[in-house]
């Protein structure tokens, strides 16, 4: 028997938002701040009801939001409703136009609810011999099960469904589908305004139904007692109410059952929706290269104005052995893209290039061999356009190819524009609305990888070469085409120089640390066991926590937590604590540093750690492979870590120079605090300033546990710091943290006034910027949610004094890469991490060297106060 199935669009949708408003502590928009998780969750519910259920028609019904029959007969009918969320109501409008690219029929009718719709078309669907599915949370809807017909209601959220049949609603109620309106009529229905028999709840009127069977015959029965006469007083109320709960299944519809035939989806134009609302989870779900190629979509489905199609049927693309000679002499605006299965050990397939008119594609082991392409990408008098120019400028380097002007970056570029995007290229086009496979799809298994690279390339290539114009024109718009030239560009090419370089590491000494420390956390285990009175997983919380809280009886939090911070509040109750805590940061230095980092050495005995300069919302970088970022040089474990990051020729040395202060610094500047400024200019120490002015006393009389206090506050306010958050950080009580921050705020007043202003300003704009206009929107300002309101606020006080510090590293790099170049240097810049640059100086030029990167890297802004960069040098980095 074929099928239908009947879905209750409203109910989906209401529930669909419901489940997944602010899962997980957000909500889920896209870029422009669009809401879309009612549409999300939709999309996977009417994925799996179709893949489970395969339905040979289909059709999702709406309410239209007008006043409906039932209006007229009861004016007060679904009056008092909550209002609906306008993040709801935006979405109902997305919800159609997924159904549509879904290949589902929708229908809506004026005058009548989505309920009349599918009543009319069951009764349709079981006149033409099909079976029927109604799918809804609305348990109105069981008024329509028949032999044929089943309802399935949904329980929890959207995913968690009840199939409801005769037999099911008889177990359940005891009654039939068709007294579902006489229930209603008694009991009534609080969530439509449906009034009832007052005092008559779900017990009695089913009780009275299994006796008398209808409300007529209710009504009209000689029923004893006070229930005889509330039912006699409400006749009229019981039968209106049961009218007003039954479903027109006689509806008018001006449409024909073979118009819900369900084809399935088009896939394209699906995959072009995911894209357009970033639901690149769903993306991932679509075949990119297996898609229907034909272009007819359904009525009112994307048009090419709402999302831009670059695919191969619209690209005109070839797959070649050599680049015409002829392509590369008439064409300057070239855009190239590799593409490598390992970026790390760039294992590049081929590479593409694109005029806007034709593009080219061709494997790495052709495009060696290819002089004249050689030559073209070697052409300083050619420009190039690329996304992530870094990988591939150091990928084609290792092939032997040198590629020179190349000067656009379209990842760059876009990242200014929307930093929270990520990396991936299907992301970062989808902003321009080009629709892009994921990488995910390229390399699917199962496919044709070869035919999917091919493509894929053809189709990057294309993208970049489109949205170049409208990148460089949106940054014009908005003040950031001076710090994507003078910034972000160039420090690309310096980032890559720096991957290049490598820094060598010392295996030995790691090894021989390894073994150390092996045989460290072999004594902490077995004293651990003896401790605990048994053996364990020493590295599993849940094992930890039944040792701690229920063998040895230790005070357990409410969480039965077993963070770092939890335990060492029990420390003083069990020896056993201090040993896990000990186990535990030996155990790191194990895992994340003495065993990882020689499997990252490649043959030249360097790790080359790659740069994600398009990932922090601040400007700041960080890195992978390994991320070296947690390498400090605070804590004594990364400092014998930092021991083994050594020169990689003799008679070199490891020197390293470390903005002091600099967030705090470029604090004062930006708040004109005078008091810090003076300070700072003077080489007063921060910290104990400010513990002067909280603790009233002098200099002289400030202790380290003042100074330490004074330091949380400093750095605290920096990052938006609550009073609980600062009280728990100082173990004081939130009423004097709250004092402390008082204080702060009096003793430095600018930096108050530059927070409220700050804050003023982007409560209007919802956007926070750099002193060199690095843009960060925060929309997270205007949630209705509360906490995503305040962590919007700790943005906003963050952001620009951390992007600022960011960009001024950032232009400290380009300057000493130019002084290094310009003078002809030996010296090598090999590291960046957090606030410090690190190089390697051959024994002739570190005398020579050391104030010339000072100077430069003080003087590479004119502030108001001064910048200090503090410098080491030694055999390692540890010095």
């Amino acid at each position: 028997m074929k099928k239908l199935i009947l879905i209750d669009g409203n109910s989906m949708l209401f529930r669909a938002y419901y489940a997944t408003a602010y899962a997980g502590g957000v909500t889920m928009t896209t870029k422009e701040g669009i809401p879309t998780n009612a549409v999300y969750a939709l999309a996977n519910i009417m994925t799996k009801i179709i893949n489970e259920h395969k339905p040979d028609y289909a059709l999702v019904a709406f309410d239209t939001g007008t006043p409906t029959f039932r209006h007229l007969k009861y004016p007060e009918y679904k009056a008092g409703r909550k209002e609906t969320p306008q993040e709801l109501l935006d979405q109902f409008s997305i919800a159609k136009e997924l159904l549509r690219n879904m290949g589902i029929f929708t229908y809506e009718k004026p005058g009548f609810e989505a309920d009349d719709i599918l009543g009319s078309m069951s009764k349709v669907g079981a006149a033409s011999g099909l079976e029927v599915e109604i799918y809804s949370g609305d348990r109105d809807l069981l008024q329509l099960i028949s032999p044929t017909v089943t309802v399935c209601l949904t329980k929890k959220g959207v995913s968690d469904l009840k199939v409801m049949s005769e037999e099911a609603l008889y177990e359940e109620l005891g009654i039939k589908p068709c007294q579902i309106t006489d229930l209603k009529g008694l009991m009534g229905d609080k969530s439509d305004n449906i009034p009832g028999v007052a005092g008559v709840g779900e017990k009695t009127a089913i009780k009275l139904l299994k006796e008398y069977g209808t409300v007529e015959t209710i009504v009209d029965a000689e029923i004893s007692g006070k229930l005889g006469e509330k039912i006699k007083a409400s006749k009229e109320i019981a039968l209106l109410s049961k009218e007003l709960a039954t479903i027109n299944v006689d509806l008018p519809l001006d449409f024909e059952l073979e118009q819900t035939l369900y084809k399935g989806a088009n896939a394209e134009s699906l995959y072009a929706f995911y894209s357009k609302y970033e639901m690149f989870s769903l993306m991932k779900k679509i075949n990119y290269f297996a898609v229907n190629e034909n272009k007819e979509v359904n009525e009112e489905s994307n048009s090419k104005e709402e999302t831009k199609q670059t695919n191969s049927s619209e690209l005109d693309y070839e797959y070649v052995e050599k680049i015409p000679q002829e392509f590369l002499k008439s064409h300057l605006s070239i855009a190239v893209e590799v593409v490598g299965g390992n970026y790390h050990v760039n294992k590049v397939y081929g590479l593409a290039l694109c005029n806007g008119f034709k593009t080219y594609v061709i494997r790495i082991d052709n495009a060696v061999k290819d002089l004249d392409l050689i030559a073209y990408l070697k052409d300083e008098s050619y420009e190039k356009y690329g996304f992530d120019i870094k990988k591939i400028l150091i990928a084609l380097n290792r092939h032997g190819i040198e590629v020179k002007n190349i000067c656009y970056d379209a990842l760059l570029a876009t990242y200014l524009l929307e930093p929270s995007l990520k990396e991936e290229p299907a992301i970062i086009f989808n902003y321009y609305g080009i629709s892009l496979p994921l990488l995910s799809n390229v390399y699917a298994k199962g496919q044709d990888l070869e035919a999917n690279i091919i493509k894929y390339l053809a189709l990057l290539a294309s993208s970049i070469h489109q949205v170049k114009e409208e990148s460089l024109k949106l940054l014009k718009e908005n003040d950031m085409l001076d710090l994507y030239n003078k910034i972000e560009l160039p420090v690309c090419f310096v980032l890559t120089k720096m991957e290049k370089n490598g820094v060598k590491l010392d295996l030995d000494l790691l090894k021989k640390k390894s073994e150390q420390v092996q045989e460290k956390l072999d004594k902490l285990t077995q004293e651990i066991y003896g401790l605990a009175g048994e053996e364990y997983n020493i590295n599993s919380p849940s094992q930890t926590a039944h040792i701690l809280f229920d063998v040895l009886a230790l005070p357990a939090n409410k969480k039965r937590s077993t963070s770092a911070d939890e335990l060492s509040l029990l420390v003083k109750f069990h020896p056993i604590v201090g040993k896990i805590l000990e186990y535990r940061r030996y155990m790191k230095l194990q895992s994340t540093y003495l065993q990882a980092l020689p499997t990252y050495v490649l043959d030249d005995g360097k790790i080359h750690t790659i740069y994600n300069q398009a990932l922090t919302q601040t400007g700041r970088l960080s890195s992978r492979e390994p991320n070296l970022q947690n390498i400090t040089i605070r804590d004594e474990e990364s400092k014998e870590v930092r021991k083994a990051f050594i020169a990689s020729e003799d008679g070199w040395y490891i020197l390293s120079f470390d903005y002091s202060q600099i967030e705090l610094r470029v604090l004062a500047h930006m708040a004109n605090e005078h008091a810090m400024i003076k300070a700072f200019n003077d080489g007063v120490d921060i910290h104990t300033l400010t513990a002067k002015k909280l603790y009233g006393v002098e200099a002289s009389e400030v202790d380290s546990t003042m100074r330490r206090h004074a330091k949380v506050i400093n750095f605290g306010i920096i990052y938006g710091m609550s009073d609980w958050g600062l009280a728990d950080d100082l173990g004081i009580g939130v009423k004097q943290a709250s004092q402390f921050k008082e204080k702060y705020f009096a003793s430095y007043p600018g930096i108050q006034d530059y927070f409220k202003k700050t804050l003023n300003d982007a409560n209007e704009s919802l956007v926070v910027k750099t002193l060199f206009n690095r843009l960060r929107k925060v929309n997270e300002l205007k949630d209705r949610n509360f906490n995503i309101r305040e962590f919007g606020k700790r943005v906003v006080m963050n952001t620009p004094i951390q992007g600022t510090a960011a960009d001024i590293i950032k232009l400290a790099m380009i300057k000493v890469d130019e002084l290094l170049e310009k003078n002809n240097f030996k010296t090598r810049m090999l590291l960046q991490v957090h606030d410090e640059l690190v190089f390697e100086v051959p024994i002739e030029e570190l005398m020579v060297i050391i104030p010339l990167i000072e100077k430069t890297m003080e003087e590479i802004v004119d502030f108001q106060v001064r910048l200090k960069v503090e410098y080491n040098y030694g055999y390692d980095w540890s010095k």
